[in-house]
């Protein structure tokens, strides 16, 4: 596995720290990837909010506090981005972890662009998480990076490390020394990426299991009335609400969202907040997954648990990614139950989605979910 070091200098001539490499290496990997997660750093009201997310990307900083930076650097820049801002992590340093779930995709690669202050941390050390806990460094090789006073491009390749793929719990932590424990200085990051090529684990919408078949879908468009906005687009699920009540909200968003329809209008679960239960029969169905579009207001719960039935009854997590953060912008969930054999041809499969505890008890705020999807294999 290679770690490609390459430093932008005032010549704009690259150095690595494999070989000399010129700025068209720099290029987003190309043929069968795409794009899982991103963040450019430039709307500096929400840094922390990813750019792009195939769904539950998020980061924490451990250190004194961190806030943006201008200029940041177009090293690594998606989609024509322009330097813009960057993330600037102010010392005393404390972990920087970055959660980038990978379910449906493998291979991925990992990029950022770095650098420091002269008071800034001078190492930084890269690991990595495969059960959300415990970090490592199996696979990799230059994993100790000696920051550069100017941007740099970091690439960590995950080819070789099979427990990367398809993981839900999937994280990389930058740890720093060597003026760490300053009260001045500070590590800059921009353009974090990450790649990877879609799989059949993940589902149709990771791009893999191209038969699937789309057998219950709300878009949630119909605000005509409450019966209308839950009414499903495809198939006879039944949603409920155990919660203050639900309507609807013009801050939507078309992630997700099927047969060519927009952004229309979302809906919108009051606190306080209760279990949303929904009723998704999979007769004559299997391999199935589940994918929606989610995000909160500031007061809104910040984790969602997923929970599911085969006997309509009784609630287990067996199998299936359970925890997943919510942010203040959209993100896609996907959960997949394609390995527990009693989810298909199931006319009593329900998922049940639970909320935190502070918003189970607040007056204020909500959680939003759109374009809700179920797919499957026909029997």
């Amino acid at each position: 596995m290679r770690n490609k070091l390459l430093l932008l200098i005032f010549s704009l001539v690259l150095f690595s720290c494999t070989d000399d490499r010129d700025i068209a290496e720099l290029e987003a990997p190309s043929g069968d990837y795409q794009l899982v997660h991103y963040w450019n750093f430039n709307d500096t009201s929400s840094l922390d909010v990813p750019t792009y997310t195939e769904g539950g990307a998020e980061f924490t900083y451990a250190g004194s506090y961190f806030d943006d930076v201008d200029p940041g650097s177009d090293i690594n820049a998606r989609n024509n981005d322009v330097a813009g801002t960057g993330l600037r992590l102010r010392n005393p340093s404390g972990d920087f972890v970055v959660s980038l779930p990978t379910t449906g995709f493998k291979d991925v690669i990992f990029t950022f662009i770095t650098m420091r202050t002269s008071n800034g941390p001078q190492n930084q050390s890269v690991s990595y998480t495969l059960d959300g806990t415990n970090y490592v460094t199996t696979g990799l090789s230059n994993t100790e990076i000696g920051v550069s006073e100017q941007f740099v491009a970091q690439q960590f390749d995950f080819t070789d490390v099979p427990g990367a793929d398809n993981n839900a719990n999937f994280k990389i932590k930058i740890s720093f020394s060597v003026n760490a424990d300053l009260d001045s200085g500070n590590s800059r990051f921009d353009n974090i990426t990450l790649d990877g090529i879609a799989t059949t684990e993940g589902g149709n919408n990771g791009g893999g299991n191209t038969e699937a078949e789309l057998f219950h879908y709300w878009n949630f468009n119909d605000e005509t009335t409450v019966a209308t906005l839950v009414a499903p687009n495809v198939g006879n699920g039944v949603l409920t609400y155990g919660g203050s009540y639900y309507d609807s909200t013009t801050e939507s968003t078309d992630m997700n969202a099927r047969n060519g329809d927009v952004a229309g209008t979302t809906l919108r679960l009051r606190n306080p907040s209760g279990d949303f239960i929904m009723a998704l029969p999979t007769t004559g169905h299997k391999n199935i997954v589940l994918t929606y579009a989610t995000m909160r207001t500031s007061s809104g719960s910040a984790t969602q648990t997923i929970s599911y039935t085969t006997n309509g009854t009784d609630y287990v997590t067996t199998g299936i990614t359970s925890q997943y953060a919510v942010d203040v912008a959209f993100s896609l969930i996907t959960v997949d139950f394609s390995g527990i054999p009693a989810v298909n041809n199931n006319p009593n499969f329900k998922v049940k989605v639970s909320f935190d505890a502070t918003s189970s008890t607040a007056t204020s705020g909500n959680n939003r979910i759109d374009n809700l999807t179920v797919e499957g294999n026909t029997l």
